[in-house]
């Protein structure tokens, strides 16, 4: 309804009339592999599998449903990884779009948050068309969620000028070192300043 450009995937529940033989094959048809398999409520990348093949994407499955209820099975697409905060209530401002260069197959957990590889740039080193319209689209994204306080918005973007929303994380990464409060210092909050706005947030007051 809103025009939001997401990757195409196929959603499942694990229910006792679900048939994982009848989804392997609807993936099948649906996308050429590899795929990523997905718990819908999970964050952290936990529980993701990058499926290359039927065997690897049966485990996928299941090791998804261990997370969560509902999955999803997604097309591999190429793109840069792009990350975008938005902070506010009834008038939330918009980072510039982060880049995260995972230096890995794809940013998976242990990139994250173990192996130190990953790189971040903030701006992300796309022009300035496509980081606007992405970064317009978080704003959109986040209005038509009603979010409140903050929310970090989730894209990848391609190399034809175009991209997908991937996910938005209302509860972001939230260490000193994690995306979300990066982007915002790139804004001009500090840290604590950073705590002391979604404080007065919550009561309110702004």
């Amino acid at each position: 309804r809103e025009n939001i450009p997401t990757v195409p995937f196929i959603c499942a529940r694990n229910t006792p009339e679900l048939d994982i033989n009848a989804l392997v094959c609807q993936t099948e048809e649906s996308f050429p592999y590899p795929v990523f398999v997905k718990p819908a409520n999970a964050g952290s990348s936990v529980g993701i599998t990058k499926a290359e093949d039927r065997a690897s994407l049966i485990i996928g499955i299941k090791t998804a449903f261990e997370n969560d209820e509902k999955i999803l099975i997604e097309k591999a697409v190429r793109g840069i990884e792009i990350e975008v905060a938005v902070l506010g209530n009834n008038n939330p401002v918009v980072s510039a779009c982060g880049e995260i260069n995972p230096n890995a197959d794809y940013y998976d957990y242990n990139t994250k948050y173990l192996s130190d590889t990953a790189e971040y740039f903030i701006p992300a080193r796309i022009d300035e068309a496509q980081s606007n319209k992405i970064r317009n689209t978080a704003l959109k994204i986040y209005k038509t969620l009603d979010c409140k306080g903050m929310a970090r918005v989730d894209f990848f973007a391609c190399e034809d000028g175009g991209f997908y929303f991937n996910e938005i994380n209302t509860i972001p990464g939230f260490t000193p070192i994690s995306m979300y409060p990066r982007l915002i210092r790139h804004l001009g909050y500090s840290y604590s300043e950073l705590i002391g706005k979604l404080i007065a947030l919550a009561l309110g007051e702004e």
